[in-house]
């Protein structure tokens, strides 16, 4: 095996192992970030209740 080879793969599994934690913490942060992207969207796409359905609970009385 090639010297330059072995010094590659150190260099490569070094700076995976000392920037892993920022990389992971950048992958919950746009996941967090897409999740709240998605519900926001859902939330907008809800059907609006209808206005005698909301007049009637606004009243406040059985009918």
């Amino acid at each position: 095996m090639n010297y330059d080879a072995v010094s590659l793969a150190l260099a490569i599994s070094a700076a995976a192992r000392s920037f892993a934690p920022d990389v992971w913490f950048l992958v919950r942060r746009l996941l967090g970030a897409g999740v709240r992207i998605g519900a926001a969207t859902l939330i907008d796409q809800q059907p609006q209740p209808s206005p005698s359905t909301t007049a009637s609970l606004d009243e406040g009385g059985r009918r």
